[in-house]
C-alpha cells in the first residue's frame, strides 16, 4: 500500500517534498504552502500511521528503511526528477537519514526544522527507548486526548499558551492511538543512525549536499543543538525570530519566503 501524498503546484516547477511532524499530517503544511504552490511543485507525503496513511504500519526494527523506500516509491510514481525534501521534527529526522542511506542524485537540498541528528552514545539511545516505550504505552492503551494532552505538557512546547495547546489538541485528536505507538517506535530516535559522521563526509565532496537547518529563537533544546553543526561547511543555521518549535505552522509566510530564497527561480 502506498503512503497518502498530495500534490499542488506545476509539475513542472521545482519540486518541494515534506514531510510532517508525529501526530501532524499532509494538512500542516497548508498554509506555507498557499504561499508556494505558484512557483513551486508541492508534494506533501503522509508519514506511516498517520493521516490517509494510518492503516500502514512499519516494522519496529526496520522503521526508518521501510518509510524510506515509501517514500521514494512516491518520487518515482510521479516521475520526480529533481527536488529538495523539507521536513519537521519527526519529518526532519526521516529526511535526514533518507539523504544519509539512499544517495539520491535527484536529491538536490535538505531543509530540515527542528529534529534530531540521532545520538552517539549507547545509553543515550537506552534512555530514550526507553521514554518512547512509555509514550507508546500511553498512546495505544490511554485515549488519544488523555495521551495528547499529556504530549504537550513536555518542556519542548512550553512556548504555547493553555490556549494555543487546546487548538493544537483538537486539532490532533483525530489520530489513533495504536497506530502512532507502532510510529513512535519504529522510528525512535534512539534506532536513529547519527547523522554526524554522515554530514561530516558530505562537507567533504566536491559538491557536497546544501543542508539548512532551521531552528525557533523560543525552542532552547534544537537552538542547543544547532551548536554540535556550526561547524559543517554545508550545513546554514537559520534562526527564525519569535518562533517555537513548529515554525512552519506558527509563521507560515516567514517560513516560505525563507524557501523561495533558497529554492526560488
Amino acid at each position: 500500500m502506498p503512503l497518502y501524498n498530495q500534490t499542488q503546484g506545476d509539475p513542472q516547477s521545482p519540486a518541494l517534498v515534506f514531510l510532517h511532524g508525529f501526530l501532524g499530517n499532509h494538512h500542516d503544511w497548508s498554509e506555507t504552502i498557499a504561499y508556494l504552490e505558484d512557483d513551486f511543485y508541492c508534494i506533501c507525503i503522509d508519514l506511516p500511521g498517520h493521516g490517509g496513511s494510518v492503516a500502514i504500519s512499519t516494522p519496529l526494527d526496520r522503521g526508518f528503511e521501510t518509510t524510506h523506500a515509501l517514500i521514494k516509491d512516491i518520487l518515482q510514481e510521479l516521475q520526480v526528477k529533481q527536488y529538495v525534501l523539507i521536513g519537521y521534527s519527526l519529518g526532519g529526522r526521516i529526511a535526514l537519514d533518507y539523504a544519509r542511506t539512499q544517495q539520491d542524485n535527484n536529491l538536490k537540498a535538505l531543509v530540515l526544522e527542528s529534529c534530531h541528528t540521532g545520538y552517539t552514545a549507547e545509553d543515550e539511545k537506552q534512555t530514550r527507548f526507553a521514554y518512547d516505550l512509555d509514550w507508546a504505552r500511553r498512546f495505544a492503551t490511554q485515549s488519544v486526548l488523555q495521551s495528547l494532552y499529556e504530549w504537550y505538557e513536555q518542556d519542548i512546547f512550553d512556548d504555547l499558551s493553555r490556549a494555543q495547546k487546546n487548538r493544537v489538541i483538537d486539532k490532533r485528536s483525530h489520530n489513533y492511538g495504536v497506530c502512532l505507538a507502532n510510529t513512535l517506535l519504529s522510528t525512535s530516535l534512539a534506532k536513529q543512525t547519527s547523522a554526524l559522521p554522515f554530514l561530516q563526509q558530505n562537507a567533504a565532496q566536491k559538491k557536497p549536499l546544501p543542508v539548512y537547518y532551521c531552528f525557533g529563537e523560543k525552542d532552547k533544546k534544537f537552538k542547543n543543538l544547532s551548536h554540535t553543526l556550526a561547524d559543517f561547511s554545508n550545513v546554514q543555521l537559520t534562526e527564525f525570530k519569535g518562533s517555537g518549535h513548529n515554525i512552519h505552522q506558527q509563521h507560515p509566510q516567514q517560513y516560505a519566503r525563507f524557501i523561495k530564497e533558497h529554492f526560488g527561480k
